[in-house]
């Protein structure tokens, strides 16, 4: 019995450690973001990314520059890699970016085919 509780004891302490390692692992991307994805139509090839954290888990949206708002699905973020997708005209794009201070640069997979996107942190 001793040693289920102390097993149970050292997967708890494990995911204590690796939540609060996520949560300020997040740090790095929260805020504003002003992005650019020159190829997409117009109207979507610029705008803000904005990231949040709630209840541990980022979350975010994008700023369209006509102040029009879309959600971000599945945010995640490990090892400088940020993924995540949303909706645009009812066609799902995934984003992938790999983060290096205030900069982001990575791609856009949409129906239309890969883009690039960069992105600078809005202070």
């Amino acid at each position: 019995m001793k040693k289920l509780m102390f097993f149970v004891f050292i997967l708890f302490a494990a995911t204590i450690t690796v939540n609060a390692s996520n949560s300020s692992n997040n740090k790095e991307v929260i805020g504003e973001w002003k992005y650019e994805v020159p190829s997409a139509p117009y109207g979507y090839n610029a705008g803000n990314l904005v990231f949040e954290e709630k209840e541990g888990n980022l979350t975010g949206h994008v700023k369209l520059e006509d102040g029009y708002k879309i959600d971000l699905k599945d945010v995640t973020y490990s090892e400088g890699v940020l993924k995540f997708g949303l909706y645009v005209d009812y066609n799902y794009v995934t984003l992938k970016v790999t983060v290096e201070g205030e900069n982001m640069k990575g791609s856009v997979n949409s129906p239309d085919g890969e883009m690039p996107i960069t992105a600078k942190k809005v202070k």
